[in-house]
């Protein structure tokens, strides 16, 4: 397969992606948030979630060939226990997420809206997910084709936009800057937990990193 089908291929698989969690937004996700509540509801996101993009990424990946794939399918789910930037770079983020929110709110205080539920999607579910498909698929595939700088950025674009349909369907609509500051946040993100794919060959490092933000966000947000 010639570089340029490649690209075309992964370009056409993010399109189809994209287009299919927004329906999956806007026709089983909303409806569930709107009409269940407590564990009920939970567990059917979190199983949506997991077989949408579970599903995703392994269709992705078991369908390109090992020289379109910068790190192995096996490799990138071995543990990284020698990366010890990865254990500097959790260690700074909880320490800057429990500092601003000490800060913002005079002291650490769960967050009244936080639910016993959030721990399933926001701690396991959501990490796992979108670590797969963007950093074990995605990002896998562009770093055959392109500096680790350009296809860092590519994919951290594409993550963000993926949170799009989210905030589509979020209720009551969100304001414009709110869109512009959760965009912002999820590219560095993205950019941050590339950047650990590519520097550990594994997956590890980005899901414990994207697990950590994510449930202290929650948990004090």
């Amino acid at each position: 397969m010639s570089e340029k089908v490649s690209r075309r291929r992964l370009l056409l698989q993010f399109v189809f992606f994209w287009c299919l969690w927004l329906v999956v937004q806007i026709f089983l996700n909303t409806p569930i948030e709107q009409h269940l509540s407590g564990w009920s509801q939970e567990l059917l996101l979190d199983a949506i979630k997991l077989v949408v993009w579970l599903g995703a990424g392994w269709w992705f990946i078991h369908t390109a060939a090992p020289h379109q794939l910068s790190i192995s399918k096996r490799q990138q789910w071995r543990p990284a226990w020698r990366f010890s930037a990865g254990y500097v770079v959790w260690a700074l983020i909880v320490v800057y997420l429990l500092v601003q929110f000490g800060l913002a709110h005079h002291g650490l205080r769960i967050s009244p809206k936080f639910i016993p539920e959030f721990w399933g999607r926001y701690f396991l579910v959501v990490g796992v997910a979108e670590e797969f498909v963007f950093r074990g698929y995605f990002l896998n595939a562009l770093l055959k084709h392109t500096s680790l700088t350009t296809a860092n950025v590519i994919q951290a674009l594409a993550f963000a936009s993926l949170h799009i349909p989210r905030y589509l369907t979020t209720v009551p609509a969100m304001s414009p800057v709110v869109w512009l500051s959760n965009l912002i946040s999820v590219f560095v993100l993205g950019l941050l937990f590339g950047w650990l794919y590519a520097k550990s060959r594994s997956l590890w490092p980005g899901i414990l990193v994207h697990m950590t933000w994510d449930i202290l966000v929650t948990l004090f947000g």
